[in-house]
C-alpha cells in the first residue's frame, strides 16, 4: 500500500546570502517551528525516500498533435515512445533522474537531474530530439547551490520558452529559479523564490496563452507545506503567494496544466486527518478560484494529460489502490471518470473515443476501461 504520509520533514534551514546581480523577486514568509508529531516525521521521511528512489523508473508523457509520447527511463538509459510503434533510445547520465518530457514543434525534449562525480555537485541536463536522433543542450550556467533538481520545462507555442528548478545545498536550503531561452541561448537567471526554513519541493509549471510562466510548488512555511506560485509577466517574477488560506495541514504534489483562453489548472492533496484527498482550483484574471475537493481521502500524485482545450488529470487512489483519470471541462468540473485496478506505478495513459488505455512498459502490462459520465 501506497504511504499516507509524502512531505518532507520540516528542519531549519541555512541563512540566504543573495548573489549580487541576481534579481530577487517576491517570497512566501517563513516562520520556524512545526506542529508535526514526531511519528509523522519519521514515516515521512522513511516515505519520501522511497517514493525518489523509485521515481527513476516512471514514465513521462507528453502529447503532440493528439498523438502521445513517452519516456521510459531504464537504469542508466532510457526509450522514448513514438507514435505508430516507434522507439529511439537514449543514453542518460549515472544515477540520473528525468523530471519532465515536453512536445515541441520539431519534436520533443527532456530535462532531469544527475551527481556530477567531477565537480561533487547534482546538476541538470537537458536532451533535446525528434523522431531519429537526440542530442545534449547545454544547462543554464551560474550553478551556486551543491544540488539543481526538478527541472521544469516551459514550452510556448511549440518552442522552448524556458526552464525552472530547485537549487540549494541541501533538502532545506532549495530556492526556485528560472532561465529563459531565447535565440539559441540561456538569459540571465531569475530567482522565484528564497529558500526558507523548510522544504521547498515539488516544482511544477506551465506557460499560458498570454506567454506568461506560472509555477506552482510545496513550500513549508513554519507550520505546514503549502501550495504556493508565482507568474511571469514581461520578463518580472511577481511575489510569492499562497494558494490556499493557511492551515495547519500539509499540501503537497501540485500539477499544473494551462487551458485555453488564458487559465489553467491547479491539482494537488491535502491531509484531511485520515489520509491526503485531491483538491484542485482554477487560474484565471490573475487570481485562483472555486478551491474544492476532487477526490477521496486516499488521493494521490496527481498528473494532467491531454490539450488545453480539453485537460484531463491521472491520480492514485490509494484505497484500494488503482489508478483513476478524470475527464474535465477548462474549469475543472468533471466530466467523466475511468478507474483501473493495479498496484503497479503510474502507467501511460492514451484515449480512444470514451475508452481509456493504461500500459505500464517495463511490466509489459496494459488494461483498458471507458470514462464514465460524472452524475
Amino acid at each position: 500500500m501506497w504511504p499516507p504520509c509524502l512531505p518532507r520533514a520540516p528542519t531549519q534551514g541555512r541563512p540566504y546570502r543573495s548573489r549580487p546581480g541576481l534579481r530577487m523577486c517576491g517570497r512566501i514568509s517563513h516562520v520556524c517551528g512545526s506542529v508535526f508529531r514526531p511519528q509523522w516525521v519519521v514515516l515521512c521521511l522513511l516515505f519520501y525516500g522511497a517514493a525518489a528512489a523509485s521515481a527513476q523508473e516512471e514514465p513521462l508523457q507528453t502529447s503532440l498533435h493528439g498523438e502521445v509520447l513517452a519516456l521510459v527511463p531504464t537504469g542508466d538509459s532510457a526509450r522514448v515512445e513514438l507514435p505508430g510503434g516507434r522507439t529511439l533510445q537514449l543514453d542518460l547520465p549515472e544515477r540520473a533522474t528525468v523530471s519532465s518530457f515536453a512536445a515541441l514543434d520539431s519534436g520533443w525534449i527532456a530535462a532531469g537531474s544527475f551527481p556530477d562525480a567531477t565537480t561533487g555537485q547534482r546538476r541538470l541536463f537537458l536532451l533535446r530530439g525528434n523522431d531519429k536522433s537526440s542530442r545534449p543542450l547545454a544547462e543554464p550556467p551560474g550553478q551556486e547551490g551543491a544540488q539543481r533538481r526538478r527541472p521544469v520545462i516551459l514550452v510556448d507555442g511549440g518552442r522552448l520558452a524556458g526552464l525552472a528548478w530547485l537549487e540549494g545545498d541541501g533538502d532545506t536550503s532549495l530556492a526556485v529559479r528560472s532561465a529563459a531561452w531565447t535565440d539559441g541561448r540561456w538569459q540571465a537567471l531569475q530567482q522565484v523564490s528564497h529558500p526558507g526554513p523548510g522544504s521547498q519541493v515539488a516544482l511544477s509549471g506551465a506557460v499560458l496563452d498570454d506567454g506568461s510562466w506560472l509555477l506552482a510548488w510545496s513550500a513549508f512555511d513554519g507550520t505546514a507545506d503549502e501550495i504556493v506560485w508565482s507568474r511571469r509577466i514581461g520578463g518580472e517574477w511577481l511575489p510569492v503567494r499562497r494558494v490556499s488560506e493557511r492551515n495547519s495541514v500539509p499540501d503537497i504534489v501540485p500539477a499544473v496544466t494551462a487551458t485555453v483562453g488564458g487559465g489553467a489548472l491547479l491539482a494537488w492533496s491535502r491531509f484531511e486527518g485520515a489520509g491526503y484527498q485531491l483538491r484542485m482550483a482554477s487560474f484565471d484574471r490573475g487570481e485562483w478560484h472555486g478551491e474544492h475537493a476532487a477526490g477521496p481521502s486516499g488521493s494521490l500524485y496527481p498528473v494532467f494529460l491531454g490539450e488545453p482545450d480539453h485537460p484531463r488529470l491521472l491520480y492514485l487512489d490509494a484505497y484500494p489502490r488503482a489508478w483513476s483519470v478524470l475527464d474535465l471541462d477548462t474549469a475543472g468540473r468533471v466530466r467523466a471518470k475511468a478507474s483501473v485496478s493495479s498496484s503497479l506505478d503510474r502507467p501511460v495513459v492514451s484515449f480512444e473515443g470514451a475508452e481509456v488505455r493504461m500500459r505500464w512498459p517495463l511490466a509489459k502490462s496494459a488494461a483498458a476501461t471507458r470514462l464514465e459520465k460524472a452524475p
